[in-house]
């Protein structure tokens, strides 16, 4: 490679052509040698005719010009000519540098990679060496660390990856140290640390031993691009608690996490916000438990790592649960309280009876204490403090002398309904407050109380009691006692003070309520292995078990972290399954200290090579051929008027290379159509899918690069064509023109004007089909238990004949594709179309498809044609959304077609094979 300061060439010897550019001057000016004179008499009755033919005896000076620069611009494009900004001034150390490839600097490897990339150049530049180095283990034995030249190092870093487990910054420095007492490096190198931007162990012996070679150079991520780190979620009385944590920086930032199933389908989605010089941001997630238990994973939307992923294992779905033995059974174990208790509470959870010792060294996620079971032992308060949930019930014991591991205080003695000296009734169960864990349960009208213990006036607050009976005494109490908690039942747990341990809302109760156990540790046999099931990359992606991971030990469980040999995903023994994540509870997201030895810090975001050989050839190209259009005119072969216009058109050509590419930016708004003729000319001439402008910068480009996919895929896989799609304002815009109409809902969704609500019932009426999708995988419908609110508010306005879930035998199933699935971004959403299309004078055809796949993302590509947005279930997810969009185009151009009875045999024989 030769430089000149900053310009630089891949391919120097092509510039020796330059040198023929003298040559070429002399051989376009050449012309040929003088004709001879001789006499011939006839001659001389042409001496006095008019001579006005003009032969030049070259090439006019400026079309030489024009050719030598045509030479020129060919002999510089083949040489690669590279502008690189130097980063160091004349530096001629040879160049170390230090990659961190943990799951943190997974969030910005692309950048990373480009800027080492630079880096290696600049050195190749310089005609330095270089060496490049990783911190984060791969499970392998480490390329040697020495001095080679930089395209040695270029072809370690194009091998290299981000791990999914944090870097090991200790060994890095031992292995800089062994590196250079060894002599495989300088004594004085340029060091620069492409840092992920978080403190961990080893961080200032690195820097330190790094600052032994001269100065260092930390290049960081920006503020707005840092790794985020999921904390494990805490269970709440409505739902999860979650915290995500950041380096903290003086810029706000928002992030939003989506619960997913195993099926891949968001069941919950919540918001975070983190404030400025904050590094920690909560929201609680709120859904009820049957769908927590369901919950598979927690996600960060947008570019993950393994970091801003949680995985969820067993133990948030059956939390083992401790019941401290009674001291007395009276004879009857079968009939005691903890009977009752246990079998409420095997369904759905694994209970073990024990000692408080043996319950304390299992570990378990929640503690029952029943009145004959009370002790006062202190490390019950440090279990509640650690996040357990201590559930207590009352009894005599209780009635004649409280404590303090209680919610409330009590009164002394138990309160007598329906006794001699009582002439009160026995009370029944009220509703369940909104507020309440409770809350949706049918109260039992069979479930009557005889006794309880009362609590004191005024510490029974609104937000302590869960239950209440009909005269408004509290039944269930609870409050917080560091991360954990304590409810109690102010009844026993048996049926000697109530019916309610008979009735069938007992067990439903105490499922809600061991809804707030964390899980404790994982639930699998105490002997054996965990073996890895599947892994977690770096990305935050689920994948198969790489070659380093080896199985854990049940006993080493508790306190195995992510590493080449145990790497986060889900493990499994027997038949319980387990999580292993990368961020937990005590991790610290930190900044790197700013008194490092030597070093001295930088942003990511640093000068980018310019490269200029396409930009050289294609003018080049283009003045050739302008060439050979001055050529005919200089000769006569070209009129005037034509070349003219012809230059015209080569000079606009020629500018092209030089302007500025425009690129697709996904936040950018498109722009608004425009209602008037020209729109309507513009629609009318060719076939275009249309989507509904909402306003939303996002949502609005995400729909038009989801119909450009799925107008892409519709050309490439069928005989239509269609241009590329149009957005439309409802409110203004003539819709009759597009045979479909893409229209992604928001909540809050405005309501149509009268008059849009007439053009859009015309549509339909006139054969039009117009697809709505709430984009949210039903989370409206599966937390509120109701539709969509901005589609409820559409489609008010709006003459919709009855709707009903897509048969299996609907023609939009077979239109192109057989398919039962309609899946987007997310799947296993339902899709509704009219429910008796032959009602609705169409010709037997739905004119609305409602869902909440989000299809327009599985759709979207980008400026070159790639996926632009994640899918849950990957690339074969992706696969059946186009061809579900594939068969949306078909529906809407063809209608019933493959309806006809004539398609039939052909059906079925393809369902056969």
């Amino acid at each position: 490679m030769f430089a000149l300061g900053p310009l630089s060439f891949g391919a120097p010897l092509a510039l020796i052509g330059l040198l023929s550019l003298p040559i070429l001057w002399l051989l376009l000016r050449a012309t040929p040698p003088a004709p001879r004179r001789a006499v011939f008499p006839p001659l001389r009755l042409l001496f006095g005719a008019p001579d006005d033919a003009e032969t030049p005896q070259h090439a006019p000076w400026w079309l030489i010009l024009f050719r030598l620069l045509i030479a020129a611009l060919v002999i510089l494009g083949l040489s690669r000519p590279v502008w690189t900004p130097p980063a160091v001034i004349d530096e001629t150390r040879p160049e170390l540098i230090v990659v961190d490839n943990g799951w943190a600097g997974a969030a910005n490897w692309d950048a990373t990679s480009r800027e080492a990339i630079r880096l290696l150049d600049e050195a190749e530049r310089d005609g330095r060496l270089a060496a490049i180095m990783f911190t984060a283990n791969s499970g392998e034995a480490p390329a040697p660390l020495r001095l080679d030249r930089p395209d040695a190092a270029r072809r370690l870093l194009a091998t290299a990856s981000p791990m999914a487990w944090g870097t090991d910054r200790d060994s890095a420095a031992s292995r800089v140290a062994a590196a250079r007492s060894d002599g495989a490096l300088a004594d004085a190198m340029a060091v620069t640390w492409l840092s992920d931007g978080m403190d961990s162990d080893g961080s200032r012996a690195l820097a330190r031993v790094l600052s032994g070679l001269g100065d260092v150079r930390i290049i960081e991520p920006d503020n707005g691009r840092a790794a985020l780190a999921m904390a494990p979620p805490e269970p709440t009385a409505s739902g999860l608690a979650i915290e995500l944590r950041r380096v903290a920086t003086s810029l706000p930032r928002t992030a939003a996490i989506t619960a997913l199933g195993n099926d891949g389908r968001a069941i919950a989605r919540t918001d975070l916000s983190f404030d400025a010089d904050s590094g920690i941001a909560r929201s609680e997630l709120s859904l009820p438990l049957d769908l927590r238990n369901r919950i598979a994973s927690l996600r960060v939307e947008g570019p993950g790592t393994a970091g801003s992923v949680r995985l969820m294992g067993d133990q948030w779905r059956r939390p083992r649960v401790g019941l401290i033995d009674a001291t007395r059974e009276d004879g009857q174990p079968l009939l005691s309280d903890l009977h009752y208790v246990e079998s409420a509470i095997a369904p759905f959870s694994q209970p073990a009876r024990g000692t408080l010792d043996e319950l304390l060294e299992t570990e378990s996620a929640a503690l029952v204490m029943v009145d004959d079971a009370r002790t006062d032992d202190a490390r019950i308060g440090e279990f509640v403090a650690n996040g357990g949930v201590l559930i207590r019930f009352a009894g005599p014991r209780l009635a004649a002398r409280s404590d303090n591991l209680l919610p409330v205080d009590l009164r002394i003695g138990g309160r007598l309904l329906g006794g001699a000296l009582n002439w009160e009734e026995p009370q029944r169960i009220a509703r369940f407050g909104d507020d309440s864990p409770f809350a949706g349960l049918p109260p039992d009208a069979t479930a009557t109380v005889d006794r309880q213990v009362l609590a004191q006036p005024g510490s029974a607050t609104p937000d302590r009691v869960w239950a209440r009976l009909e005269d408004g005494t509290p039944l269930v109490t609870a409050v917080r006692r560091g991360r954990g908690w304590i409810v109690l039942f102010h009844v026993t747990a048996g049926p000697d003070w109530s019916d309610l341990p008979l009735s069938g809302l007992y067990p439903r109760m105490l499922q809600r309520v061991l809804g707030l156990a964390q899980g404790g540790p994982a639930t699998g046999p105490a002997n054996g292995a965990w073996l890895l099931d599947r892994a977690l990359d770096a990305g935050g992606e689920m994948t198969t078990a790489p070659n380093s991971a080896r199985p854990i030990v049940a006993a080493n469980w508790e306190s195995a972290s992510a590493s080449p040999i145990s790497p986060p995903g889900l493990y499994r023994l027997g038949s319980a399954t387990a999580a292993l994540n990368v961020i937990k509870a005590d991790t610290a997201i930190t900044a790197l200290p700013r008194d490092l030895p030597g070093a001295r810090f930088a942003g990511l975001d640093g000068p980018r090579p310019l490269r200029f050989i396409a930009a050289l050839l294609s003018t080049a190209l283009i003045m050739l051929a302008l060439d050979v259009v001055l050529a005919l005119a200089l000769a006569g072969r070209l009129p005037l008027r034509l070349f003219g216009t012809a230059a015209t058109a080569w000079l606009i050509a020629l500018a092209l290379p030089l302007a500025p590419s425009a690129e697709a930016q996904p936040t950018t708004t498109p722009p608004p159509p425009v209602s008037d003729d020209s729109f309507a000319l513009e629609a009318a001439l060719d076939l275009h899918f249309a989507y509904v402008v909402t306003g939303n910068a996002a949502i609005d480009a995400r729909s038009q690069a989801g119909l450009t996919g799925l107008s892409q895929e519709v050309t490439r896989r069928s005989a239509i064509e269609p241009a590329p799609p149009m957005a439309i304002n409802v409110e203004t815009d003539p819709l009759i023109f597009f045979p479909m109409i893409y229209w992604p809902v928001a909540r809050d969704a405005r309501a149509l004007s009268p008059e849009a609500a007439a053009r859009v019932s015309s549509y339909l009426q006139s054969g039009g089909l117009i697809v709505f999708d709430t984009q949210d995988a039903d989370v409206a419908m599966l937390r509120a238990g109701a539709p969509h609110p901005g589609l409820l508010t559409i489609l008010d306005s709006i003459d919709l004949p009855p709707l009903g879930p897509v048969p299996s035998d609907h023609v939009l199933t077979r239109s192109f594709y057989l398919l039962q699935d309609f899946p987007g971004r997310f799947s296993g959403s339902p899709v509704w179309v009219e429910a008796n299309p032959d009602g609705a004078s169409r010709d037997g055809t739905s004119g609305v498809i409602i869902g909440a796949n989000d299809w327009a993302s599985a759709w979207a590509v980008d400026a070159t044609g790639r996926p632009s947005a994640p899918v849950e279930g990957g690339d074969r997810q992706r696969e059946m959304a186009f061809r579900f969009g594939v068969n949306i185009a078909m529906y809407a151009l063809t209608g019933n077609y493959k309806a006809d009875q004539v398609h039939v045999p052909d059906i079925l024989e393809r369902l056969g094979q």
